[in-house]
């Protein structure tokens, strides 16, 4: 008694689950189905097709069942051949088109840049403001707006008011905001020639997030930004106040260049002021650090200027990689020192293993007694006066 009652429970139980799972089955297919009216009639048909031949099965004998069951199997195969196939071809082609999985609705700027690239600037942004009513705060619409507005319209203003409007949204991200302010100040540079507005742009992305590769390389920016009088002269149609012509500049022994431009003292002065300003000025500082020890001769300067830029903790791996491989051609050309040229190589390659840095220091340092014996001894020079205060700003992390 006990035994049976346990086989009915688990029967009992089996039933539950099976049905569960044919109910959540059809639960699925008919969310699906393009036609769930249509599906459920089939599945009524089948059902009614099923039960009738099981209990018409009863009444004849096993012998003549197969010839029983033929026609209602035929019925229900060729009502349902449709349904197999479209699922078959369904899983088939899922892993390519993503199956019947819902996308994500995106927004679509098609329509706004093909009216800008028409010459109509007003109605893009009518198209892109619909776009950016259902998607807001969407940066791609955002900045799109933007340049319609400033590059298009020339209203500065207005474009700026739109970023700001992001900026101090929900949607704003570190690097959204500093590709916005970015944009800004070369639009100030570009349109309103105003390097005291680029400025300002440029010294936000260095205030709002500091200590961040987006605040170092607005830094960059900030150390070349150019006067305002370049700006004028780089003006298409400008004109350039030249100097009166010299006279018998052919029995000259030397051209009439300028002093600052073929003096390397003079050069080196103009490095430490730019660097005394903008401390982080990693361009300028590898050019003196390279003037250091191809025209002064000075190797112990000019590796003080690369080791700043080296142990800069914002900088990217391809540039320490690129001054260390410097301060190798260094140690090589100038100073003849195969032993500090071989560290240097090996620091790119512990700092970076198994990159594609690694790979090419390998490479030279075993070609490196090829370079040592092409290179030749250099005699030091004397510095100018200002050798105590010369590059020795360093860069503030």
């Amino acid at each position: 008694m006990m035994a049976f009652s346990w086989q009915s429970f688990f029967d009992i139980g089996y039933g539950v689950v099976m049905a569960a799972a044919a109910a959540f089955v059809a639960w699925r297919s008919l969310r699906k189905s393009a036609e769930p009216l249509a599906l459920i009639f089939k599945w009524g048909i089948t059902a009614l097709l099923i039960f009738g031949t099981i209990a018409v099965l009863r009444h004849f004998p096993p012998l003549v069942w197969p010839v029983i069951v033929l026609i209602p199997a035929m019925t229900v195969g060729l009502m349902w051949t449709p349904s197999i196939a479209a699922m078959m071809a369904s899983a088939m082609s899922g892993g390519i088109d993503g199956g019947g999985r819902e996308l994500e609705p995106q927004p679509c700027y098609s329509m706004a840049q093909t009216k800008r690239c028409n010459g109509h600037p007003q109605e893009a942004i009518l198209l892109l403001r619909e776009q950016l009513e259902k998607f807001p705060g969407d940066f791609p619409g955002v900045m799109l707006l933007a340049a319609i507005q400033a590059e298009d319209l020339r209203d500065l203003t207005g474009a700026q008011a739109t970023l700001e409007n992001w900026i101090q949204g929900p949607a704003a991200t570190p690097q959204g905001l500093a590709s916005a302010l970015t944009a800004l100040a070369d639009w100030h540079l570009q349109f309103a020639r105003d390097p005291e507005a680029a400025r300002v742009a440029l010294e936000r992305i260095v205030r709002t997030l500091p200590d961040t590769p987006l605040a170092h390389q607005a830094a960059q920016r900030l150390a070349h930004l150019p006067t305002v009088e370049h700006l004028l002269a780089s003006r298409p149609g400008a004109t350039v106040d030249l100097p009166s012509r010299e006279k018998d500049i052919g029995l000259r022994k030397t051209s009439p260049v300028s002093v600052a431009a073929s003096n390397p003292e003079v050069v080196a002065e103009g490095y430490v002021k730019q660097l005394e300003k903008h401390p982080a000025d990693t361009d300028t500082r590898e050019k003196l650090a390279v003037l250091y020890a191809e025209h002064f001769h000075r190797l112990d300067l000019a590796v003080d200027q690369l080791e700043q830029l080296i142990a800069f903790p914002k900088e990217s791996p391809k540039h320490v990689a690129h001054w260390l491989n410097l301060l190798a051609d260094l140690h090589i050309r100038v100073g003849r020192d195969m032993a500090a040229a071989e560290a240097a190589l090996r620091r790119i390659m512990e700092q970076f293993p198994n990159t594609a840095l690694a790979a090419p220091a390998m490479a030279r340092l075993a070609a490196l007694n090829r370079e040592m014996k092409a290179g030749r001894a250099t005699q030091v020079k004397t510095l100018g006066h200002y050798e105590k205060d010369l590059g020795l700003k360093k860069v503030k992390g």
